[in-house]
């Protein structure tokens, strides 16, 4: 294939993955080599892939979050005493609340209590001790400042037990956030192996492989980076303005490289692609 045809063919494929390009981004991209454009394609694909794997991830997330925020709203409303009476923590009550949520409105325990008091008759129901116990008490407490990641300290239980805002409690420490993390990765491999359904293991699987996946191509995208300046330690270091004082960081870079190519291009002879990669990515 001639050298022309080759450079439409790669730039065609590029073209397809940018969004927000300049009008003349084909004339600039012809006046590039092929083995440039075969590393823009090839950087193009890399991104778009990382990019959908987060999309995963993030999506994972959101899914666990919600269930989190779902479960744990359930759990202290069934704590609240309505009536001389508490809901009964059964599935049927929860998929109960959940389907009164309206579009878009967070679960809360307030909102649960609302809803079991205005419709009474759909929810079934434990007859409650007059006052709760101080087992209750504390088991609800460490609830709450797990939901919130605050200190589990005597100084929050009694600011809990008085109905004082989250504002005003202690935050949890570096200990205890790990303690937290650990026993929710505790609690999640036990419901996984014990009560997931297929779909939710499916989806559990597909978070494990998109973020493995993730880390390994940063891993690798990392690794060559560091070859390319163990290569390249014989180019002077990126200075850190230009004549005319403006800082040369990231998204200097960035700007030059799409308004005054051949300026970015000449950085990138005089100093190396590895020094101008590290500046992009912050690292000096």
């Amino acid at each position: 294939m001639h050298q022309m045809d080759q450079k439409k063919l790669l730039i065609e494929r590029i073209v397809a993955y940018l969004t927000g390009a300049p009008g003349d981004v084909v004339q600039r991209l012809l006046q590039r080599s092929v083995s440039d454009l075969e590393q823009i394609l090839d950087d193009a694909i890399t991104k778009r892939a990382r990019a959908q794997a987060t999309e995963r991830v993030k999506q994972h997330a959101d899914e666990m979050r919600r269930e989190s925020q779902l479960e744990g709203a359930f759990v202290h409303a069934c704590r609240v005493v309505i009536n001389n009476r508490r809901l009964s923590p059964c599935d049927a009550n929860r998929a109960m609340l959940e389907s009164l949520l309206n579009p878009g409105e967070e679960p809360s325990a307030k909102l649960y209590a609302a809803l079991a008091e205005q419709y009474p008759t759909r929810f079934t129901w434990e007859t409650s001790q007059s006052q709760p116990t101080k087992e209750d008490q504390r088991a609800a407490f460490e609830l709450f400042v797990r939901d919130n990641n605050l200190s589990s300290v005597d100084a929050n239980f009694n600011l809990f037990k008085r109905g004082t805002g989250i504002e005003h409690c202690a935050r949890a420490s570096g200990i205890e956030r790990a303690q937290f993390q650990a026993e929710a990765a505790q609690v999640r491999q036990k419901f996984l192996i014990n009560n997931a359904t297929p779909s939710q293991l499916k989806a559990e699987a597909a978070y494990q492989s998109a973020t493995e996946h993730d880390a390994a191509q940063q891993a690798e995208a990392d690794r060559r980076h560091q070859y390319v300046l163990s290569q390249q330690s014989h180019y002077p270091p990126l200075p850190a303005t230009n004549a005319n004082g403006e800082v040369i960081d990231a998204a200097y870079l960035r700007k030059t490289s799409t308004m005054n190519f051949p300026l970015f291009k000449q950085l990138v002879k005089k100093h190396g692609s590895g020094n101008v990669t590290a500046r992009l990515r912050g690292e000096n």
